[in-house]
């Protein structure tokens, strides 16, 4: 461990002794019931926090993002007369070296600012927001979510069916149509399959949001356009401002991203950040194999209850179609869905993936 990342632990460390050492503080009934419904978000301290994920034990860790770790955390309510309550942690992390590129302080209360938007927290695509810490060094947000799993983590194994993965292609689909609206669109840049997390349900979410611009957030910063998910952004990236300066179409951004995971879910392939060296991406892979009238999903997948060769072949090609080079050529979010929806596993077992 190096010097700097063992200062951070540690100052952390010091940070929930002392919180512990307080007196303890009267927390709002609305606190512990299992939905915050109107309320504001609440303002944990790193103690609560600590309490919540063991010590952000790694027996509890779920994942892990461009800038921060991602832990199940329990809510424990002790006289109250509920069942303990799963969310999630998600706290910024120092000892990652992405994390130097962002202001950790500005970037959660961006996230706050945007979740509390009655837009976002009526999706059910996008991750619901009990609280946050927004103290410096030790930035965190709790999600009202009981997580199964990122898609990094899910989508190479056998964890979820053919039905499953058309339900999490589709449900992540309706969240990037919401975010593209083009009445007001953000674009997100920030797209890969360690940034979504599926609950017990499979319902995708879509939970981080530390390069997104536009909407209610403004300008996309030079930082944040600087900032690339190697084998998820355009091969042929040029930077064409926010979405408030260049329109609807930089938002084709994020379409290409989506390309990347959904040919991920299909076909049990994941972008390899720690080996990304060595490893053929995703999208090069697919632009070698990929024959038309052909699909490209997991031969595993294809004796699963749901699947057809029709939706086989559609599904790689609206896939290929988001991964084109010309941005003009490739689906807005909107088509993508509809073309989601017109699946035959759609159709027929709807009830399945989330009609």
């Amino acid at each position: 461990m190096e010097l700097e990342d063992k200062a951070f632990l540690e100052h952390r460390e010091q940070v929930i002794q002392r919180d512990r050492l307080a007196p303890p503080r009267v927390l709002p009934v609305h606190k512990s019931l299992p939905s915050i419904g109107s309320h504001k978000p609440l303002l944990y301290s790193m103690e609560e926090l600590a309490d919540m994920t063991d010590n952000f034990n790694e027996k509890n860790l779920i994942g892990e993002t461009l800038f921060s770790k991602l832990y199940r955390g329990t809510i424990r309510h002790g006289w109250l007369p509920f069942e303990d309550w799963v969310v999630t942690v998600k706290i910024w992390d120092y000892t990652r070296r992405t994390s130097c590129y962002l202001n950790a302080n500005e970037s959660t209360n961006e996230e706050v600012m945007f979740l509390t938007q009655p837009s976002a927290k009526q999706h059910p695509n996008v991750v619901n927001l009990l609280g946050y810490s927004n103290r410096r060094f030790l930035e965190a947000v709790v999600y009202d979510l009981n997580p199964l799993g990122t898609v990094r983590n899910l989508a190479t194994t056998g964890s979820l069916t053919w039905l499953q993965r058309i339900k999490v292609a589709l449900g992540f689909a309706r969240a990037l149509e919401f975010l593209h609206d083009p009445k007001k669109p953000y674009l997100v840049r920030n797209i890969n399959a360690a940034h979504i997390i599926l609950d017990q349900d499979c319902n995708p979410k879509i939970f981080d949001f530390s390069t997104m611009s536009g909407g209610i957030l403004g300008k996309l910063t030079r930082l944040k356009e600087k900032l690339l998910t190697v084998g998820y952004d355009d091969p042929e990236y040029f930077p064409l401002g926010g979405p408030e300066e260049g329109g609807f179409e930089v938002t084709y951004h994020d379409v290409f991203s989506y390309g990347v995971v959904l040919l991920g879910l299909i076909t049990k392939r994941i972008v390899d950040m720690e080996n990304i060296q060595t490893t053929t991406l995703v999208y090069r892979w697919a632009w070698r194999q990929y024959r038309p009238n052909r699909y490209l999903v997991h031969e595993s997948l294809v004796e699963d209850p749901g699947f057809y060769a029709s939706d086989g072949i559609m599904i790689t090609e609206l896939a290929m179609r988001c991964i084109q080079i010309e941005l003009d050529k490739r689906p807005s979010m909107k088509d993508v869905v509809k073309r989601l929806e017109g699946l035959q596993a759609v159709q027929l077992h709807g009830n399945v993936v989330g009609m």
